[in-house]
């Protein structure tokens, strides 16, 4: 399920997405699109690093990201993370 976001951002992130979206013919849309996907694939790097050092159970890195624990284990094995 997708869901519709309207924000405001910072002036130097502004000019960032501007950059990107005129090195890639791209829209707004699509450029923070990207860039909110990327910033969530790290923080559930920095989860998976850190739920395999032992910080934290699988359970309480599933439910920092809002998800249940098969999905969190099933983002992970699409991802090529162990568990």
């Amino acid at each position: 399920m997708a869901v519709s976001v309207q924000t405001v951002v910072d002036d130097r992130i502004a000019k960032y997405v501007n950059r990107l979206k005129e090195q890639r013919h791209a829209t707004e849309a699509a450029v923070v699109r990207e860039l909110v996907e990327s910033g969530y694939e790290e923080i559930l790097r920095h989860l998976h690093a850190r739920y395999r050092r032992g910080e934290l159970t699988f359970r309480a890195a599933a439910a920092e990201l809002g998800l249940s624990v098969r999905e969190l284990y099933t983002l992970f094995e699409q991802r090529g993370l162990p568990t």
